[in-house]
């Protein structure tokens, strides 16, 4: 059976600890375990113990389960940033959820912590807000399973680390009633819609030109044949006059088709690259819009894949080989 208690200045040692160990930069996977950005010092948390309306303690048979740390919109002081910015542009008053934590030890316990808050709370919306980089997944997901709806994203001025994240803003209303905030908000519907038919197209341009590609490197293989074939016939015939012209001519012409061939992959993969850029684009501005929605294309590598680097390779494989054969027919034809 969980109990909740008030924090207690005995329990403050225990608490920091547990904080500590959930920060950003002790962790090896934080986007999968939850994290925390950054901890307070022991003596915040006694002066947090006198101060702050909810300060709890989660416990099973005496092992801490967890702790949850939050007060009301009035209580919000000038430095903290992110909460200033919230009191001032949500119209009604709220409670702040500034930390929660567990320790895995006791299971429910931080959903006990919310429901004592929920039920607690001298205000019928509580905020609290999340880290979109890197994206905290876990307390996204939590919270949504808690009865939270995401409201806004905000980018606040540097942390501790000075690196900029953002924050995603989520809210737990007992109206069931979205909170009205006093700054203009863009309908993010509207612009995701449009984005979406602009990837739509981009896509089936994308793919459009995959297998345009495709079909030329399919009709160079054609051609090589045909030539290869060829000169596998010219270089058994005889030194006539016709066979001389003809071996020419093939040699001629087996550059021309390589040229035009090498020069079309080329451009083909050009489009490629340009399309690729114009879909990382599309995926900043989604992320813009919507921070808390991560990535779905990888910006972490520039290594072509397999693919394109068969189409590189095979029209320059393409052009050597017919090289070594125009070699060989010259030496036939006006050499030997």
């Amino acid at each position: 059976m969980i109990s909740i208690r008030p924090a207690q200045h005995d329990d403050v040692p225990a608490l920091h600890a547990l904080a500590e160990s959930w920060l950003l930069k002790n962790l090896p996977r934080p986007e999968d375990t939850g994290f925390l950005i950054s901890n307070f010092s022991q003596d915040k948390y006694h002066a947090y113990i006198d101060s702050a309306e909810y300060f709890w303690v989660a416990e099973e048979d005496g092992k801490l389960g967890g702790f949850l740390l939050a007060y009301t919109s009035d209580s919000i002081q000038p430095d903290e940033v992110v909460n200033s910015c919230l009191r001032y542009s949500v119209v009604e008053p709220f409670t702040l959820i500034k930390q929660i934590c567990a320790t895995g030890e006791v299971r429910g316990a931080t959903r006990a912590l919310y429901q004592k808050l929920f039920a607690e709370m001298s205000t019928d919306l509580a905020l609290a807000a999340v880290v979109n980089e890197p994206l905290n997944t876990r307390s996204i997901e939590f919270h949504r399973k808690t009865g939270f709806h995401h409201l806004v994203d905000l980018q606040p001025p540097p942390d501790y680390d000075a690196v900029v994240r953002t924050r995603s803003i989520w809210y737990f209303s007992k109206t069931n009633q979205q909170p009205q905030m006093r700054m203009a908000q863009c309908d993010k519907h509207e612009l995701v819609q449009h984005l979406i038919e602009k990837q739509q197209g981009i896509t089936a341009l994308y793919t459009h030109e995959d297998n345009l590609n495709w079909t030329k490197l399919g009709m160079l293989v054609t051609f090589m044949t045909a030539f290869m074939t060829a000169f596998a016939f010219l270089i058994e015939r005889p030194q006539t006059p016709t066979n001389t012209w003809t071996a020419v001519m093939l040699i001629a012409f087996g550059y021309v088709i390589n040229f035009l061939f090498y020069t079309k992959l080329k451009s083909g993969l050009t489009f490629f690259d340009r399309h690729k850029k114009t879909l990382r684009r599309f995926d900043e501005a989604i992320n813009a819009i919507i921070p808390s929605l991560p990535h779905f294309l990888d910006t972490t590598t520039r290594n072509r894949s397999a693919t394109v680097r068969v189409m590189v390779a095979l029209p320059v494989f393409s052009l050597v080989l017919w090289t070594v054969c125009s070699a060989l027919l010259c030496f036939r034809y006006f050499f030997s």
